[in-house]
This record gives structure tokens, C-alpha cells and sequence, in this order.
């Protein structure tokens, strides 16, 4: 299983990901930081590779949801705006389970 993390979460989720043995890409390891979305959902889905994001407007953005669907895109959406990295994290361990499981 591969996850890709964009923008809307820091590199350091992305590495503590890592750091416990996911094959994990944050989105600037590939591409410019403020890369359209239109540009990198083909290449995840094309990756077989699950989106993990907070940005919920993808699920309402006409074009990112045709693309999450065209290219088969897996998501995991974070909730909370307001949240600190530590809640994020915490976020992310509570789910673990769910996220391997569902994911590609």
C-alpha cells in the first residue's frame, strides 16, 4: 500500500508515516508546492496510491471529484481545521487500522 499525502499536511506526517515503515510520498516530493490538484490526483491514482488530505472542498470541487473517480483515487480524509499536529497524529494511529484496510 502507498499513500500520498498533500499539501494540507505537513511533511513531518508525512516522514513519521515513513519512519514507521509506510511507503509514503508527500506531494513535494514530487511535485511544486502549490501544484493544482488536477496536475498530481491522475499521477496518485495512476500510482495505485491512497490520498490522505484534511481538505474535505475535494469531495465538493466538480473536477477533483471527477478525477478521484476517474483515476480510482483511494481517500482518507482528516477532519478538523483547527486541530495541532499532535491531534493530527493521533488522528491518523486511531484510523491505522481502518486506512490499511481499506486502502489499495
Amino acid at each position: 500500500m502507498k499513500f500520498f499525502i498533500d499539501n494540507n499536511l505537513g511533511k513531518d506526517i508525512a516522514n513519521g508515516m515513513k519512519g514507521f515503515g509506510e511507503n509514503v510520498m508527500h506531494l513535494t516530493d514530487k511535485f511544486n508546492q502549490a501544484e493544482a490538484d488536477a496536475v498530481w490526483l491522475p499521477y496518485v491514482g495512476e500510482n495505485e496510491m491512497t490520498l490522505v488530505t484534511r481538505d474535505l472542498k475535494v469531495r465538493r470541487r466538480p473536477y477533483e471529484l471527477s478525477a478521484i473517480k476517474r483515476y480510482k483515487v483511494g481517500v482518507f480524509f482528516l477532519g478538523g481545521k483547527n486541530l495541532t499536529r499532535c491531534e493530527l497524529i493521533q488522528q491518523i494511529v486511531r484510523n491505522w487500522p481502518e486506512m490499511k484496510r481499506f486502502g489499495k
